[in-house]
Parts: C-alpha cells; sequence; structure tokens
C-alpha cells in the first residue's frame, strides 16, 4: 500500500499484477523521499551550479543559499545561457523541527540576470527575472557528505513571471560536502546546485481580503453611518514582513479593497485627503491596533474577509477676522478706514479631542488674521494692542449667520465652532492717537461754509459727507433725524442743506423757551465738515485748494480743553478732548435730529462756546 501511495505521488504507474503478488520490503530510497516534498519540475526551468553554498543559523532559523544561475530553458531542446551580472538567493525560515516557520523581509527567492530569449544578440530580459514567496520545505539527510532539499513557492513578481502563469515554483538543491545530520537545533552548511522549475499548484494556503472606507464623518461619531464617501484617497498596505507593499486610491464611494492576501500580519495606512482633517478611525472584523490614520497588527490565517476598516475624515473650520483704524469709533469698516497690518492676534482653547490649542497669527497689509484647519472646538480670540493706537470698537463677528461668542476688552471669548463652519468678522477696531491742539488751516468759520468757496469745496471733495455724517452721527444726522436726515443726500444737496440752516431765523421750542445760540446747530455741522475735509482718506486733498491742511486723519484727533463746558460733553471740566470725540458725545446727547435733547439751553450755550472756539482758531 505504501509503494502504492508513493508511485502515485511521484508519477509513477504501478504494475498490475497477473497472479498474487510476492510480498518485498520497503526500498531505503522510498522511505527517504518521504521528508522531501517531492517536486516535479516542468518547463520553464532555470539550472544554478555547484559554486552555491547553503547554511543554517540555527540561532535565528535562517535557512540562506547563494549561488549562479546557468541558464534559461523553455523546453528541452530551449536553452540559453543567464549572462552576467546574474545572481541566484533564497532565504527562509526553518524551526528547529525542520518545519518552514515563515519567509525573510523581502522575496524569499530571488534570481537575478540577463536572456537573450530569442539568440538574436539582443538582451530580452536585464534584472529582476524571477521572485517567490515560500510556501513548502522538504529535507533529505542521506547520511553522508551529501544531501537534498526541496522547495514550493508561488510567484511573485519579475520578467519571467508571465510564464509561470497558473503554476508555482519548484526548486531542487543538491548539497555536496554537506555537514547537516538532520537536525536543526544547530548550524550546518555545504554547497549547493540544483534546479528551479515550474510546477502544477496544489492549492497553497487561502488568500484573504481587506477591506474598508474613507468617508466624511459629517456627525463626527467616529462610525460609519453611510456617509458621503471620499473619492481618490490613498491607501498603502504593507506586511510585517516586507514582502508586500501596495496602495490602492479609493473609489467613487470611498471604498478600498485589498484581495488575495496571503496569511500574516499586515498593516493599513491612510494617507490623509485634502481638504480633510482626521477624524474616528475604526478596525474591522478580523480585529487589529488602532492608530493615526493607521490599522495595524492585522493578522490573516487564511479565508478571512476583513471589511470595516475605516477612516472617517472631517472638515475644517476657520475664524477671521481685521483689525482697522475705526476713525469714526462706530464698529463697522467704512468710508475709505484703513488697515493695520502686522498686530497680533492669537487663538486659544480646547478642540474636540480635548487637546489644548494656541495658534498666533499676524495681521496682513489687508488687516486681516485667520486661522484655518481647525478641528471643532471652543476658542477665545486675543488681540495684542498695536502701538500708535487706542483701544477702539471691537464687533462680535458670526458663525453661520448668527453671532457666536462675547466680546471684551481686545478679546473674543466663548467662539464655538463645529466642522465645517467659518467664523467671520472677528473684527478689532482701533482708534488713531490723539494729536496736537487744534491749529490755523484745519477749520473754518460758520461764514465759510455758506460762501462760494464753502459751498463748491462741499460739492467737490471726494464720496459722499451726508452718509458719511449720518452714519458716523445718526442721531444728528441719520435717518431717524427727519428733516436733519443727511443720509441720501447728495454732496451738492448737502451744501444747500447748510446754507438754509445759516440763513435761518431763531425758532422757539414748544415750551416757548428760546433753543440757545442762534448759530449753535452750524457750528457743530461746521466742525463736522471740517473733519472731514481734512481726512485725505474720505474727501481725498481738494481742501488743499482752500487753504486747508489735509492728512491722514486730519483735525479729527487734533485736541481741545473744554474748559467749563465738560457737562456738555459727560466729562469734567478742563478735560483735553478730540475734535471726533467731541463731536461723538454730543450725537450721544442727541436725538431725532435734536442736538441736545429738548433743545437743553444750558447743554448747547456750554457746547457752543467750544465749537465756536475751534472753528474760528483753526480758521484756514
Amino acid at each position: 500500500m505504501l509503494k502504492e501511495i508513493l508511485n502515485n505521488l511521484f508519477g509513477r504507474t504501478p504494475r498490475v499484477p497477473s497472479e498474487p503478488p510476492v510480498p518485498t520490503f520497503e526500498r531505503l530510497e522510498d522511505r527517504l523521499l518521504l521528508s522531501l516534498i517531492g517536486v516535479d519540475l516542468e518547463f520553464p526551468q532555470v539550472p544554478y551550479d555547484a559554486t552555491g553554498v547553503v547554511t543554517y543559523d540555527a540561532a535565528t532559523d535562517s535557512f540562506d543559499s547563494d549561488a549562479t544561475p546557468l541558464a534559461f530553458r523553455l523546453g528541452p531542446t530551449d536553452a540559453g545561457p543567464i549572462m552576467p551580472p546574474r545572481d541566484f538567493q533564497l532565504h527562509i525560515k526553518v524551526d528547529e523541527n525542520g518545519n518552514r516557520s515563515g519567509g525573510i523581509a523581502g522575496d524569499d527567492l530571488v534570481i537575478e540576470g540577463q536572456i537573450d530569449i530569442d539568440h538574436d544578440g539582443t538582451i530580452d530580459y536585464d534584472g529582476v527575472l524571477l521572485t517567490g514567496e515560500i510556501l513548502d520545505f522538504g529535507f533529505l539527510d542521506s547520511g553522508g557528505p551529501t544531501d537534498q532539499y526541496d522547495f514550493r513557492f508561488y510567484v511573485t513578481g519579475g520578467d519571467l513571471a508571465p510564464l509561470f502563469a497558473g503554476m508555482d515554483i519548484g526548486l531542487k538543491m543538491v548539497s555536496t560536502n554537506s555537514t547537516f545530520t538532520g537536525d536543526f537545533s544547530v548550524n550546518f552548511g555545504g554547497k549547493a546546485q540544483g534546479v528551479v522549475g515550474a510546477i502544477e499548484p496544489i492549492g497553497g494556503p487561502q488568500t484573504s481580503t481587506l477591506a474598508g472606507r474613507i468617508f466624511h464623518d459629517a456627525n463626527n461619531n467616529g462610525v460609519d453611518d453611510g456617509e458621503t464617501g471620499i473619492a481618490g484617497a490613498t491607501v498603502a498596505l504593507t506586511s510585517d514582513d516586507g514582502s508586500v507593499n501596495m496602495s490602492t486610491t479609493t473609489g467613487v464611494d470611498g471604498s478600498y479593497a485589498f484581495v488575495d492576501l496571503l496569511p500574516g500580519e499586515y498593516t493599513i495606512t491612510e494617507t490623509q485627503p485634502d481638504g480633510f482633517l482626521d477624524g474616528g478611525d475604526a478596525v474591522g472584523n478580523v480585529g487589529g491596533t488602532l492608530g493615526n490614520d493607521v490599522l495595524s497588527g492585522i493578522v490573516l490565517a487564511g479565508g478571512e474577509e476583513g471589511t470595516g476598516y475605516i477612516f472617517g475624515e472631517i472638515r475644517p473650520a476657520s475664524v477671521s477676522g481685521f483689525v482697522w483704524e475705526d476713525f469714526n469709533n462706530d464698529g463697522l469698516i467704512d468710508f475709505n478706514e484703513y488697515a493695520i497690518e502686522g498686530v497680533t492676534v492669537t487663538l486659544t482653547g480646547t478642540d474636540d479631542l480635548g487637546q489644548a490649542v494656541e495658534l498666533t497669527d499676524v495681521t496682513d497689509v489687508d488687516g486681516i488674521y485667520a486661522f484655518v484647519d481647525l478641528r471643532p472646538g471652543t476658542y477665545t480670540i486675543t488681540e495684542t494692542q498695536p502701538a500708535g493706537y487706542e483701544d477702539g470698537v471691537d464687533v462680535i463677528g458670526e458663525v453661520a449667520g448668527q453671532p457666536v461668542g462675547t466680546a471684551g476688552n481686545d478679546v473674543f471669548t466663548g467662539v464655538t465652532l463645529n466642522q465645517n463652519q467659518d467664523g467671520v468678522n472677528y473684527n478689532f477696531g482701533e482708534r488713531p492717537l490723539a494729536g496736537s491742539t487744534v491749529t490755523a488751516g484745519q477749520t473754518a468759520t460758520i461764514g465759510f461754509w455758506q460762501n462760494k468757496n464753502g459751498q463748491e469745496l462741499l460739492k467737490s471733495v471726494d464720496g459722499s459727507i451726508g452718509a458719511w455724517l449720518a452714519a458716523t452721527f445718526p442721531n444728528m444726522y441719520g435717518i431717524s433725524a427727519g428733516e436733519n436726515d443727511l443720509s441720501s443726500m447728495t454732496n451738492a444737496e448737502v451744501a444747500a442743506y447748510y446754507k438754509a440752516k445759516f440763513q435761518a431765523k431763531v425758532k422757539g421750542s414748544k415750551n416757548g423757551s428760546l433753543e440757545g445760540p442762534a448759530k449753535f446747530d452750524c457750528q457743530v455741522l461746521t466742525t463736522a465738515f471740517a473733519v472731514y475735509v481734512t481726512n485725505g482718506n474720505l474727501a481725498g486733498a481738494v481742501g488743499e485748494n482752500y487753504g486747508f491742511i489735509v492728512d491722514m486723519n486730519g483735525v479729527g484727533i487734533a485736541t481741545w480743553n473744554v474748559g467749563l463746558s465738560g457737562a456738555a460733553f459727560g466729562v469734567d471740566d478742563y478735560t483735553d478732548m478730540t475734535v471726533m470725540d467731541l463731536l461723538l458725545a454730543t450725537n450721544d446727547m442727541s436725538e431725532n435730529g435734536v442736538l441736545y435733547l429738548n433743545f437743553d439751553v444750558m447743554y448747547r450755550e456750554l457746547a457752543n462756546k467750544v465749537y465756536s472756539a475751534i472753528n474760528e482758531s483753526g480758521d484756514i
């Protein structure tokens, strides 16, 4: 029975006896062959020569052979030499019991060289000819100086791989001068020569699959809820022994798969997709270890269908704003107010992972700062007060069209951002520092603005002086001011409005008392005209043609001591104030176009002393 099994195993046809068989003793050769795997080589074949060596290191279980490939044979009569540079390398692992325990990093079998396969004098194959990974190993200790080994590999690559289509690689090795005694617990060695060829596959190990998806985790819960996949993302697969190193890209639904994987331990690594931040990842049904964009320690024994190896991604958030000189201190970036470059803004807070965040940006030439690629979280934005400016109005910004956070002095707190949200217009307003006292050339008396020159100047300034007056001093000249609403007037209409006001007679109030100084309203408006005309950002340089001193901030930052009129401006007597702050204070104490509520005579008289003095002292 044993002989019949051996004969069938090695392709022999048993003899059919005509009479009952005579019992025979089993041949020693047949018993010894049981230790080999019995490869039966087909073409193509590659012999390697007797200069090769084989060594075994018991400490590392390393079985290694280094030889020289000689020829390439497509058939019994069709052969050609393998020419230098050429090499034959075999490296596997064999445990102390003689069992294959794995391969070495890289391909376990590598044959290199040059071949002129059609004998026309031109090299057809040059470089790596054939590579394979170990499937099985057999050995035979003959008891003498010559021993035998055989091997089975599956094809992993090389120029000759197409010629092995559907076949495994078989390798026979004869080791002369061998010190092998059948014991794999000690080192041994010897010479090595033999033949490599194609062999019929016997099934080999079952292959496995690893698959998953990369997706936009819209609810940031680390679970694939069928959310939108991310197409074109790169995923790499590597094995711990180095033989496998491949990559793929996700399909339109974000899915990816690696198929036909042999037993081993694998790692899946994602390349972070552009436009996304790292979200929740998860190992799949075969198990593994979760890392940052890495799923490692995935052990495949054979035949597994690994699914659920997912990489969730989230969209980044951002927050931005401006730092600017808010000349009229209204909290709006308007009327050619200019940006402040080089201001330091700091973002602090805690993101959705519980990690502390601290980032710094500096405003650009447009006064813009921005913090991008932020994770969801709650943040604080702090401005470092720029030198050369006084603190102005800080304006809370919006997230998804709604105000979010709380404004403090140079700080916004409680700015909460979800993924894919942009906080905008978290703006820090600054005011120019106060200048010296009002000097000649910065203002004009009330008579100037109603004469020919004054009227022409009002008509010819840049921008809309009416719109600026209404926006800056809304209680005096805004849409609630009735007949004093200048918001929609042209410059010519503003000029005519002033002329009519200058020429009007004093009217009594409802209670019969006087409104105060006859031309008080003109004094205030005249001062406001001077602020506009002397500011080059607002009016341009046209005022210079009429004798005004025009610069970046004009008379608006010039100072004046209120003397005994402090009550009219809500300050102590003898306080120095800028001309702009005087006007803003008067606006705050006015309503519906009436300068000082209920035509308060005392305040109007006190304020008139200040405005008339400014206009006369700075007269052109």
